[in-house]
């Protein structure tokens, strides 16, 4: 059974390939399994444990390079979507001249 420290970093690791690829599904099923494994690291004993809180704080900077990559994709998604908004007024607009 993998410790507690090599879980953590195995679930970064996952979670910075997920975001490499833009797989946002990938990110929403580790997002549930990276919030059990903190409720685990908060039970633990070893909570003490200076490795864990790198680990923790590791995690923790992943999730910050996620809001912020779904913040770019939320604002690239309301640009196309206006784009495409534009673009059907203007055909609509060709079509009522002629």
């Amino acid at each position: 059974m993998l410790s507690l420290m090599d879980r953590l970093q195995a679930q970064v690791e996952l979670l910075r390939e997920a975001l490499a690829r833009l797989d946002w599904e990938a990110v929403a099923l580790l997002d549930k399994q990276s919030r059990i494994l903190v409720k685990t690291v908060a039970a633990s004993e070893s909570w003490d444990d200076r490795e864990l809180h790198q680990g923790i704080s590791e995690l923790s900077q992943i999730y910050a390079e996620l809001q912020q990559a779904g913040r770019a994709e939320r604002d690239r998604l309301a640009g196309e979507l206006t784009r495409l908004s534009q673009s059907k007024q203007v055909n609509q607009a060709y079509k009522a001249l002629g």
